[in-house]
């Protein structure tokens, strides 16, 4: 064996060993799923659910007594005094300076006995925040699902309609071939030629159209999922359903009951109600009880006589009442009430344009059925006609302005009902999203 075979049998085991790159492929639920994980939005929203949880643990913990420990340990110094000291034996002595040991412990704690129900209301209003955090990130996920779930379609729409060009194209092709054949032998006018070339060259320029289209909602797709966009992708175009009509009353009963932003919103408003009786309590005086221990000496006790010597403890309850405090707390009452009538407000909003939401959806999926049924027609009738059109022109009956025209029609057909199919889909899915049921890839 020559060198250069052996080096060409290496270099055909090493490509063999390498394993080649396969294009990812992805079905609506995966990408689905993909997306609530890449999600900065839903991340933010999870994190301010564990802020809202945060809160009501603090608010617990309003009832609970704290409790403080104290310990100190160190060597101290004092210096000579001018002042005359009496000693044990009752004689007088100007002590010099010195030094010692120096040991302390102390125990505190305080409890809120009495303050109207404060402590409650605390309670009630991060329980309802914590609720709403909630209902907020499930309606996150909801609308990145919803959103997903279009991007995805919407490659599937441009997928198939690059498959119609490039169809429709090489029969432009064919059929242009076909009357340069017939020009040639002079069976075909010269104007008719041209009429195809330019048709072809139209095609061209549509098929450049829908590529175009077409990369750009495979980034957007990417982008969604935090795919690299060098990444080849493949997704399941399967667009096959049955359509179902919706009757719009009983989705917007269904809406306000289970739509997850207008729970927040109901709950946001629980919470300022909540928050603006425990501010309008500060108004009131307040019970607290206190206890506490502390042990101070110059030596560390031996064992068995801790604490026993040079200690004190205090247990007892004293009334808080600030009885002018700047106007603090009406301001905080007038804030309060204004950030519930705001809360009130926005649910009323909000409301309203869930409503309206709904209908748009509603609308857009009738049409979309009503679509589907005409454009299944028009196709078939489209390519009867295309075919007609082709024999008569074949048999000199007709022109090519016809064959053109008939051609044009099959695709524009075939176009409308692939947005049929894709918009009824992600209507349904926005349909889903709006009343409050869970979005699914399906």
């Amino acid at each position: 064996m020559t060198l250069r075979r052996a080096i060409a049998a290496h270099l055909l085991i090493v490509c063999a060993l390498v394993p080649t790159a396969q294009a990812e492929v992805l079905d609506l639920e995966q990408s689905v799923n993909l997306a609530l994980q890449a999600s900065t939005d839903v991340g933010v929203s999870r994190e301010n659910l564990r802020v809202a949880r945060g809160d009501v643990m603090r608010s617990y913990g309003g009832l609970m007594p704290d409790l403080g420990v104290n310990l100190w340990a160190g060597h101290a110094w004092a210096g000579p005094t001018t002042g005359v000291v009496i000693d044990a034996q009752g004689r007088p002595i100007q002590p010099s300076g010195f030094d010692y040991e120096q040991y302390s412990f102390s125990l505190s704690s305080q409890l809120s006995l009495f303050n109207w129900g404060a402590n409650y209301n605390n309670i009630t209003r991060s329980k309802r925040s914590a609720d709403a955090a909630a209902y907020d990130l499930k309606y996150t996920q909801d609308l990145v699902s919803a959103i997903t779930i279009r991007e995805y379609y919407e490659l599937v729409r441009q997928n198939r309609l690059e498959e119609v060009q490039v169809a429709n194209l090489e029969a432009k092709r064919r059929n242009l071939e076909q009357i340069e054949a017939f020009y040639n032998i002079g069976s075909r006018t010269k104007a008719d030629y041209l009429q195809a070339r330019v048709d072809y060259s139209n095609s061209e320029l549509l098929l450049m159209n829908v590529r175009n289209a077409q990369a750009l909602a495979d980034a957007r797709l990417k982008s969604r999922l935090n795919i690299p966009q060098e990444t080849e992708l493949e997704i399941d175009e399967s667009i096959e359903f049955g359509p179902a009509e919706v009757d719009f009353n009983q989705e917007v009963a269904y809406m306000f009951e289970n739509r997850s932003d207008l729970l927040a919103s109901q709950f946001r408003i629980d919470a300022a109600r909540a928050e603006l009786s425990a501010v309008k309590k500060a108004r009131y005086p307040t019970i607290d009880g206190s206890f506490s221990y502390g042990w101070n000496d110059r030596e560390f006790p031996g064992s068995g006589e801790v604490f026993k010597n040079n200690y004190q403890w205090s247990v007892g309850a004293f009334l808080n009442w600030n009885l002018f405090d700047r106007f603090q707390t009406k301001a905080n009452i007038q804030a309060t009430e204004a950030q519930q009538r705001i809360a009130e407000w926005n649910l009323q909003q909000a409301k309203i344009d869930a409503v309206l939401d709904v209908k748009q959806i509603v609308l857009n999926l009738e049409q979309a059925i009503e679509r589907l049924e005409l454009a299944e027609e028009t196709v078939a009738a489209a390519e009867e006609n295309l075919r007609l059109a082709e024999e008569r022109y074949r048999v000199g009956a007709g022109t090519i302005l016809e064959t053109i025209e008939a051609s044009s029609s099959l695709t524009s057909a075939q176009a409308s009902l692939i947005d049929a199919r894709v918009d009824y889909l992600v209507n349904r899915a926005d349909l889903q999203r709006a009343t409050g049921r869970k979005v699914t890839a399906r």
